[in-house]
């Protein structure tokens, strides 16, 4: 059951998003994960990195894919 979470959560977002979009978040929240920093900073960081590879996502949309990816990375295990 829980090997079909990481898969809807991939399917919803490359549906609002596109998979280009969630595979360069993904990617992106994977490479700040291991930070020693408190999570709110590591959100902030991942934007910003995001904005400087060119990805200009809304507010409300770098959220969304930030926190999809990070449940989907926690889905996943």
């Amino acid at each position: 059951m829980n090997a079909i979470i990481p898969f809807l959560i991939k399917q919803i977002v490359d549906l609002i998003l596109g998979s280009d979009v969630f595979e360069r978040v993904l990617a992106t929240v994977e490479r700040w994960a291991d930070k020693q920093i408190s999570g709110i900073e590591k959100k902030q960081g991942v934007i910003a990195e995001l904005e400087v590879i060119g990805l200009k996502l809304s507010e409300s949309a770098a959220n969304f894919a930030v926190e999809a990816a990070v449940q989907f990375l926690k889905a996943k295990g």
